[in-house]
């Protein structure tokens, strides 16, 4: 903990400081202890008596006629409040601009004394600033870093998986299959066959077999026509993601509706000229491989800064400001909840801000250690770094380089890509001065 004092001026307002004392309670934290002569009070505290005057009606005056001392008497904590007002955010501003302090967050006051043994009032405000952050021990560092291979059977997977988007359903007369799709309807019951009710659903459909489908579920439609009825019981898995139902039992009296049976496309060269513009089955298969290895490089590129960012971290410890983490969490919150077109429901919005706050603290983290590394190794985006990555898009896109820079200043991202490019040049940097060990990602993890 430290603290500094700082020189007193009047502003242009003719506010005068009789001093500001900063106090360094923690790395991102600052306390600044403001005094003002007692004389600056009494002129704030006239001048909001002078304002209410104007609007307040005593019994037997007209309105801004009522004397002072009455106004004082029936509204004095009113006015010491609007004071108080007026005063402590030109004193702040003042303070700020003399101290040198320069703040995350909007200011918490406390310990006002309004000086009337001292002759001066002071007040304390304390707010969240950037810390100091300096950074050791990356050069050398040794980290290591699981790598993801590309899956023998990744274009195959893919394939399937597109096929299975462009299945058509067939109506069939006969008892349910795995792989058809039935509709359904249900309800919850008691064991003895007593409906529950408010517990029933209708017009559902189940694709008897899919992994989205509980087993025990699908086990029980499995055999059955168009028209029958089955009771049946299904246990909820321990880690279900609706809590009320982890581990619980539930007996369903279900009802089959419409049987259909899933015919998937041959996967062939119409096939892949129904996809995209591909003349061969060959050259659906080459995209596709080449995107799998882009998503794969991408995913090994984040996994290797992330065994960096946590080597770096173990040895140098450091807390982010927490307004900093707060409002980070919060824009991710939001931004999914544009994506979603909805505002979530109150309790999910708490799980969401629990389960997204650690990644938003460590993505504060990571941009403090990027921002201290290129300090220290005086690393910045030049023009022509910056020219040349524009022209690089414009060349990828198949546009000239007018669009792409008029496209940049319209979204005002010049500023968000420069530090993208520092970015990439400071992790850059730090995979070469670091010791890596690369070793495979566990089954269980690249699947």
């Amino acid at each position: 903990m430290c603290s500094q004092k700082a020189e007193s001026v009047e502003t242009e307002a003719g506010l005068k400081l009789a001093g500001v004392e900063v106090e360094e309670s923690k790395p991102w934290q600052r306390t600044l202890t403001v005094s003002l002569p007692a004389e600056e009070w009494s002129k704030a505290r006239a001048a909001a008596l002078q304002e209410m005057r104007k609007t307040v009606q005593l019994p037997g005056f007209r309105k801004g006629k009522a004397p002072k001392d009455m106004i004082e008497k029936q509204y004095g904590q009113q006015i010491e409040l609007e004071g108080l007002e007026r005063l402590l955010p030109m004193a702040w501003r003042q303070a700020l601009i003399e101290s040198k302090v320069m703040p995350l967050n909007d200011p918490e006051f406390s310990d006002i004394d309004f000086g009337e043994e001292t002759g001066t009032l002071t007040f304390k405000g304390t707010v969240e600033v950037r810390p100091a952050v300096a950074i050791s021990g990356y050069k050398g560092l040794k980290v290591t870093w699981f790598k993801e291979e590309e899956p023998e059977d990744g274009i195959e997977r893919t394939l399937e998986s597109v096929a299975e988007s462009r299945a058509e359903y067939i109506k069939v007369d006969r008892p349910s299959a795995v792989g058809d799709r039935v509709g359904l309807d249900f309800r919850q019951v008691e064991p003895t066959g007593e409906v529950i009710l408010g517990t029933e659903v209708t017009g559902h459909s189940i694709e008897v077999g899919s992994p989205q489908v509980l087993p025990e579920f699908s086990d029980g439609v499995l055999g059955m026509s168009t028209g029958d009825s089955r009771q049946f019981p299904v246990t909820y898995p321990e880690d279900f993601d609706q809590e009320a139902l982890a581990g619980e039992t539930r007996h369903f009296l279900v009802t089959a509706g419409e049987i259909e049976e899933k015919k998937l496309p041959a996967i062939d060269d119409e096939f892949a000229s129904q996809i995209g513009e591909f003349d061969s089955l060959d050259a659906l298969k080459e995209k596709i491989g080449l995107n799998i290895k882009a998503d794969i490089d991408q995913r090994n590129a984040q996994r290797l800064e992330a065994a960096l960012v946590q080597g770096l971290l173990s040895v140098n410890e450091f807390e982010a400001p927490p307004s900093m983490i707060s409002n980070y969490t919060e824009q991710l919150i939001k931004d999914q909840e544009e994506r979603n077109g909805t505002p979530l429901p109150a309790e999910e919005r708490k799980k969401a801000w629990e389960g997204l706050r650690p990644g938003a603290e460590m993505a504060i983290k990571r941009w403090f250690l990027q921002d201290a590394v290129a300090g220290q190794e005086g690393m910045s985006v030049s023009d022509e770094e910056f020219a040349a990555h524009l022209q690089q898009l414009a060349d990828s896109e198949g546009v000239e380089l007018e669009a792409v820079q008029k496209s940049v200043e319209r979204a005002q991202a010049e500023a968000r890509i420069r530090e993208d490019l520092l970015h990439r040049k400071v992790f850059d940097y730090l995979k070469a001065e670091a010791k890596i060990k690369e070793e495979a990602v566990p089954r269980t993890e690249g699947g």
